[in-house]
């Protein structure tokens, strides 16, 4: 409350709006109606808090559009975000590579306990063979299906068609992210919050020197970006170049070959949080278990949705 009446960047009747539409979420327990959409959900709202808090949190946190964005997991982001213990808001900026952060120290555990990894090598059936699991030959007495929604409806078509169907029918949303160099600029804080609109299409921008990353290299980041991939990473890398030095004058001034680092699309970032979205459970069958940031729960496509399914898969084929 207290941060929202301290916000004198909006009139003190939207900040009294903005309390007043919490508030009323709070004592729904912040639930909704299934179908609802973001932008159904804050229609009442100040077009000044819409802009500048619901439509960035929304992308920043579903990857999907407002307008497609289902408001239950809108909701539930937002309690446990800013409404749950001290703390559930801080916002951490890895300073080193998610690799390092996650895979890397899993794989170096595994190793020092007498695991066999068998990286690069493609999983091409999973088979119920009685109490146990054939996998591509190999018998074991449990699995998880730590992998895409899209590799795990084909490893599970022949195990469970329905289970297999559904994750096959998740729908996704791009990310585009375009590197700048210069040398001369430093930001305030390592992420920044743009201005975003048709022809500005990044949402934020890292300043990987803050990082301690790849200091004078900047990465504007386009969550949602159908409509951008679909015209090409040429025309996006393009408007970001443009609207970077838009924002920051006198930033970025070379020419375009010494200005662009590196730019790239994933087509698959994230999956679509739209209302209602049938997502598969983890349970698949006994002994096999499916692991993954798509798999059914009250997050979006998020880090912490998808480390909270692999503990709840390992604990499920373990116990």
């Amino acid at each position: 409350t207290r941060g929202v009446l301290a916000a004198r960047c909006w009139p003190l009747a939207d900040r009294l709006r903005l309390l007043r539409t919490a508030a009323g979420w709070w004592l729904r327990g912040f639930g909704c109606n299934g179908g609802l959409t973001v932008q159904s959900l804050c229609s009442d709202l100040p077009r000044s808090i819409v802009r500048d808090l619901i439509d960035p949190v929304c992308t920043a946190a579903l990857n999907t559009p407002m307008t497609q964005a289902s408001a239950t997991v809108f909701l539930r982001v937002l309690q446990d975000a800013l409404f749950s213990s001290r703390g559930s808001a801080d916002l951490l900026l890895p300073r080193a590579p998610l690799s390092a952060l996650l895979p890397d120290p899993a794989r170096s555990w595994l190793a020092r306990h007498g695991t066999t990894l068998n990286l690069g090598r493609r999983v091409q059936a999973v088979r119920s063979a009685g109490s146990h699991w054939d996998v591509d030959d190999e018998l074991f007495d449990a699995v998880v299906l730590a992998c895409s929604a899209t590799e795990a409806a084909r490893l599970t078509a022949d195990v469970d068609a329905a289970w297999s169907a559904r994750a096959a029918a998740i729908r996704y949303e791009p990310i585009v992210t375009v590197y700048l160099l210069d040398t001369a600029l430093r930001l305030p804080q390592p992420m920044t919050a743009l201005v975003s609109g048709p022809m500005a299409p990044a949402q934020f921008v890292f300043d990987l020197g803050r990082l301690g990353v790849a200091p004078g290299c900047f990465a504007f980041v386009v969550s949602s970006a159908r409509a951008w991939t679909e015209r090409g990473l040429h025309a996006s890398t393009a408007a970001v170049l443009a609207q970077a030095r838009q924002t920051f004058a006198g930033a970025f001034d070379g020419t375009d070959a010494e200005v662009i680092r590196h730019a790239g699309a994933e087509r698959r970032a994230t999956f679509a949080c739209t209302p209602g979205l049938a997502r598969p459970p983890m349970h698949v069958a006994p002994g096999l278990a499916a692991a993954g940031d798509y798999i059914d729960g009250p997050y979006p496509a998020t880090l912490e949705g998808a480390v909270r399914a692999g503990q709840l898969a390992a604990m499920a084929v373990s116990g």
